[in-house]
């Protein structure tokens, strides 16, 4: 079976490597462009990029895919994981059996951009993987297999993701012998009434709104870890809080209460213990609470914005 493969973040590059590592090797893998990143705007190329290439694969970076049906339609299959770009009508039908979608999240369920974090942010206690077929409105798409993950309460984004990205990378495999057999059943159509959505989140979204229960900030700071870190303001001071912990009792919201090496944030119900944070000043590296009051106590008195 001739494939190809289309994704771009390390989630992409972990079902690219299982391909490979099972004895599949895509004709051609689409991933991102090549895109300036970090404080030094050096370019960079995406995790499926590199690995593609190291691997001796050939690569494509379309900055659309409208033109670039040449590209996969030769193909059996295009699988797509992560990829970042609208798939056209036109590339959809030009492999002979279309293309799947390896989605993190239990469809019809987080249909969108952001499935991961918005099942952290949510407090789903199950989660998992869809292979769906694609079709032109967004995710939704019958399913050939599902995969679940049972939450156990701690997760970040980016430990979640990983977690996906493997559960995935097993359930594709075996969607694919299913094509090379002739075992795969039908895929189910999804429930539309049941679909939720998932829009891709914003830098602003992750300031902390103290008015809300500490469960819910608590889940806020684990959702965006691994994108843009939850964060609070006091004057020009910006705090990112990478790890927290709920506490009963009852606050002022945004007040700040030390006790002795801790800090507590009020909050609309309960308080936020502070224990990893990071600061706009220094070298504005992670640091433990101690260490924080140890150098900015100043910071931690008062309120939060």
């Amino acid at each position: 079976m001739q494939i190809g493969f289309a994704g771009s973040p390390e989630l992409a590059a972990t079902t690219l490597e299982a391909l490979l590592q099972s004895g599949r090797k895509p004709d051609i893998v689409l991933t991102q462009p090549p895109r300036r990143s970090g404080r030094r705007r050096a370019i960079q190329r995406t995790p499926v990029h590199e690995l593609a290439e190291t691997n001796g694969l050939e690569v494509a970076t379309p900055v659309r895919l409208k033109g670039c049906e040449h590209l996969v339609d030769t193909l059996d299959l295009l699988i797509v994981a992560a990829y970042g770009l609208i798939l056209p009508r036109s590339i959809l039908e030009a492999p002979r059996l279309g293309c799947i979608n390896v989605h993190p999240s239990l469809l019809p369920r987080w249909r969108g951009a952001s499935p991961v974090e918005h099942a952290i942010l949510h407090g789903d206690t199950i989660t998992g993987v869809s292979i769906m077929r694609v079709e032109p409105a967004l995710d939704s798409g019958p399913v050939y297999a599902t995969s679940t993950y049972e939450m156990k309460g701690n997760e970040t984004t980016a430990s979640l993701t990983s977690c996906l990205a493997r559960i995935g990378a097993r359930l594709l495999l075996e969607v694919m012998r299913g094509f090379d057999d002739g075992s795969l059943p039908c895929p189910t159509p999804q429930d539309t009434s049941m679909a939720t959505y998932a829009p891709q989140l914003k830098p602003e979204q992750a300031r902390i709104d103290w008015s809300k229960p500490a469960t819910i900030l608590e889940r806020h700071v684990r959702a965006f870890l691994g994108r843009s870190p939850a964060f609070t303001t006091k004057g020009g001071i910006r705090l990112r809080i990478l790890c927290s912990r709920v506490v009963e009792g009852c606050y002022t919201p945004g007040s700040i209460y030390r006790q002795r090496k801790s800090v507590i944030v009020g909050c609309g119900l309960g308080g936020l213990e502070l224990n990893t944070v990071q600061l706009n000043r220094g070298k504005g590296t992670p640091l433990p609470i101690a260490s924080a009051l140890n150098g900015y106590g100043e910071v931690f008195t008062g309120a939060f914005a």
